[in-house]
């Protein structure tokens, strides 16, 4: 399998794009920013923060306030079960990582649109490039206020401490993302440069989503439509649905953006968090975590018969002395990424999807709807994902208002998305964020929970900083 991944940097380089300045001013124009391998260098250093980032900590932020999985045992139960009862604060430690990793991507990008352009090379791969820098820098900002609603648009490396930025108006930061993805979608080629990197598609798919998060419904559906008529683009047509996320399958036209990962190296440890005790491997990956991540009994039991979507989870398991064990209730496992045959510990390879063709489909239906109610369109767009998992189509006679159909299209949601880090915006963008945690009885859940706080560590070092509202 092949797979090129943008981490595989020198320490010197890595270590030098941060936030801190005066480390990486070590290096210097005169002696680094001189050549077109020195603008590559800088770039895989600018999608290294993404791609190196904790899974479990942004799959918990997006899902166990969801009411999909839970965590309990191991150091990990301390720190996830503050978003199982809407409890967490501005010290969580999940906040600051998560701020720190992004704007370490926005420092990085910003460095090369500041150093690139005086770089003499081939000018189509240095246009490629800073296109390449400011999805990039675009995406990392996407994420941040997906967490805490607008944050400073810092868009210079030239920045010292005693910069103190404020935060954009809710206007002023949609208006430089949606340019910024416009912009780009002009530039970036329609099949990746190397793999795992940005293109036409996916930046067009990231405009289409932050469209739809903020109910733009006449843009994300016109943009979705953009993404499908490249056609370039497909479900992953596979005997089983749950093959797409083999990773000997990973390659292919339904992952419009992936962060990549490698197996043994810089991988991923989901598996070993969902496997129960003494799970027996098929291979040699050998890792099962104290943490245990428990999917409930009601979200597996939501699924329609019959749909292979379902199939990714277990019910029961043969253990290290060849006995099957039967899990209880609440104890369904999620082996949603399957189990890396090629790993020999517990990072596997298995790429994580950012945006899947499928959410393009379902963003469409759901934009459309929005607009004019049920229509054939969306009742169509929703059933070639259905159909994928095996399952009947719906048929639009059966749905006469908005609501109801916005709710198919949010169970089925649900249903595809599960593990994707997509279900707590989903909710919120739905309306019902809030509402299904108080009928799960979760008493401390307020309705600015619907953003985490600025973590603190921030608002000390920027008094300029506003905080959200609650905490």
């Amino acid at each position: 399998m092949k797979k090129i991944i943008y981490l595989l940097l020198s320490v010197y380089l890595f270590n030098g794009c941060s936030l801190d300045e005066t480390v990486y001013s070590s290096l210097g124009e005169s002696n680094y920013f001189k050549n077109e391998s020195d603008a590559e260098a800088l770039l895989n250093s600018a999608y290294a923060p993404e791609q190196r980032r904790s899974f479990r900590n942004y799959l918990i932020m997006a899902e166990i306030p969801a009411g999909v999985f839970y965590d309990r045992n191991g150091g990990l139960e301390a720190l996830a079960k503050p978003f199982e009862l809407f409890t967490w604060d501005a010290t969580h430690e999940f906040f600051s990582s998560a701020w720190q990793t992004h704007y370490q991507t926005v420092y990085c990008s910003n460095l090369i649109l500041d150093q690139v352009p005086a770089i003499n090379m081939d000018e189509n791969i240095k246009e490629q490039i800073l296109a390449e820098a400011r999805f990039l820098r675009a995406s990392a900002y996407v994420i941040l206020d997906d967490l805490f609603g607008p944050v400073p648009l810092i868009l210079t490396s030239n920045t010292s401490a005693t910069d103190k930025p404020s935060r954009p108006s809710e206007e002023e930061f949609n208006s430089f993302i949606e340019t910024e993805f416009r912009a780009v979608s002009k530039i970036l080629p329609a099949t990746p440069r190397n793999y795992g990197r940005a293109t036409k598609g996916a930046a067009l798919s990231q405009l289409t989503k932050f469209y739809l998060n903020n109910k733009k419904w006449k843009e994300s559906a016109e943009t979705a439509k953009e993404v499908i008529d490249l056609g370039i683009y497909a479900l992953y047509d596979s005997p089983h649905r749950t093959d797409l996320f083999d990773p000997l399958n990973e390659v292919n036209s339904e992952f419009i953006y992936i962060r990549p990962n490698l197996a043994n190296s810089y991988g991923t440890n989901f598996i070993g968090h969902v496997a129960p005790p003494s799970y027996k491997w098929k291979g040699n990956t050998k890792e099962n975590y104290a943490t245990q991540f428990k999917t409930y009994t009601s979200f597996y039991n939501s699924f329609e018969e019959g749909d292979e979507r379902r199939d990714a989870f277990i019910t029961q398991y043969e253990n290290l002395s060849g006995q099957i064990v039967q899990l209880g209730k609440d104890d369904i496992r999620n082996f949603k990424f399957q189990e890396d045959l090629t790993a020999s510990g517990a990072n596997s390879g298995n790429d994580y999807p950012v945006i899947r063709y499928a959410d393009i489909l379902l963003s469409r239906a759901e934009a459309l709807n929005e607009l004019s109610g049920p229509n054939e369109e969306s009742v169509g767009l929703i059933n070639q994902v259905r159909l994928k998992a095996k399952i009947k189509p719906l048929l639009l006679q059966n749905y006469s208002s908005t609501k109801e159909l916005r709710d198919a299209i949010f169970q089925e949601r649900g249903w595809e998305f599960f593990s994707e880090e997509l279900r707590r915006q989903d909710l919120i963008r739905q309306g019902v964020f809030i509402q299904q945690a108080k009928d799960r009885g979760i008493v401390a859940v307020k309705d600015y929970h619907v953003l985490y706080p600025i973590p603190l560590s921030e608002i000390n070092l920027n008094p300029n900083l506003k905080q959200n509202e609650g905490y």
